[in-house]
Parts: structure tokens; sequence; C-alpha cells
């Protein structure tokens, strides 16, 4: 299932895709997700919101301490929003070197789709986050796919983002898996 994050990354060096259906139309799904966009970390609950914490307090060990990490910002400000075609899809973008363990937000000079697609600076990458909801006709709920996709812009950012996803992407996959089950909840609520 090809969508708008072939747009902006269409042959990713790293990536993970969970989808589920949920019981009930389209565009309740889509307000659903909607909502839990809005709510930001508190929309996320408590289990991703402590892992996104326990990320914040290595990368503060890494650093040698200093001061402690901000709260938890919200998807909608670590990514900027890429495209959207509502009630089907949405894609978000950052760019970053999260392997280093430093802040997770992007790089603050890419501020529209048009930098992130021109963004080329060796020792980055650039990621993207999308959700997809169309009609399931075997239920006649709703199948949602999200996906992330990262881009390596050099060889040494691979091997970095590499080492960094054989660690994380479990836990990523655990955060997908969570969201999707708190969408359902809100969806069917």
């Amino acid at each position: 299932m090809s969508g708008l994050a072939d747009t902006f990354v269409p042959r990713p060096d790293f990536g993970s895709r969970h989808q589920t259906v949920i019981p009930a139309p389209v565009e309740a799904v889509w307000a659903a997700w909607q909502k839990m966009e809005q709510a930001g970390g508190e929309g996320w609950g408590p289990v991703v919101r402590a892992l996104f914490a326990v990320r914040g307090q290595l990368g503060r060990l890494k650093r040698g301490g200093g001061e402690a990490p901000s709260s938890q910002k919200d998807l909608r400000e670590n990514f900027l929003l890429l495209a959207e075609d509502p009630p089907r899809e949405m894609v978000r973008g950052i760019v970053g070197q999260w392997w280093t363990m430093g802040p997770a937000d992007g790089r603050p000079d890419v501020t529209s789709p048009r930098e992130f697609m021109a963004f080329d600076e060796p020792g980055y990458a650039k990621a993207t986050f999308s959700m997809r909801f169309a009609p399931d006709a075997a239920t006649g709920g709703t199948r949602v796919v999200t996906e992330t996709r990262v881009l390596c812009l050099d060889e040494a950012a691979r091997r970095a983002m590499g080492r960094y996803w054989r660690i994380v992407g479990p836990f990523s996959g655990l955060v997908r898996h969570m969201m999707l089950r708190g969408l359902r909840k809100r969806a069917v609520a």
C-alpha cells in the first residue's frame, strides 16, 4: 500500500509498519486520531511517555548530566506536517541524528515540506511517520496503517542509525502497537 510517504522517503534504509482494523467508520477513526494528536503526550498513555522519558534520561547521562530533559513535546511539535489528505492519510517528518541520544527535536531550520525534501547534509537522517486510514471491506471497519521510514544521508549516518535501530526498533514497534490500541479505544468509545 503506497501512500504520501513515498513522496518524501521512497526507499528507506530503516523502517517499520504496523496495522490494525478498528470497528468504526474511517471518519470516526480519523477524528479520534486528530483528538489523540491534539492531546499531545497525554494522548499516548503512561507507558509511551515513560519510554520517551527513559530516552531523555539516557541522553542526559551521555551528556554528563546538565539540565533535566524538557517535558515531552507532542508529535505535532517534534514532527513537521509534510502532507495530509483528510480523512485518509497524514505524513509528518523530522531531520535529526537520533543515534547521538541528543534532543529528539528535529533540525529547527527545516520548517517546510520543500526544505525537508531538499535537506541533504551528510551525517543526518530524514524520517517520516505516516498514518493511513482505509475502509476494510471484510469487516466494514477501518484499516489503520502506521509506518515509520528513515533515510540516512550518508554511509556514516547509515551505520550509526543501524546500531541505534537495533536497540530502539523493538521499542518503536511497542510504541506503535500501544498507539494503535489507544486509537482503537478512542474511536469505538
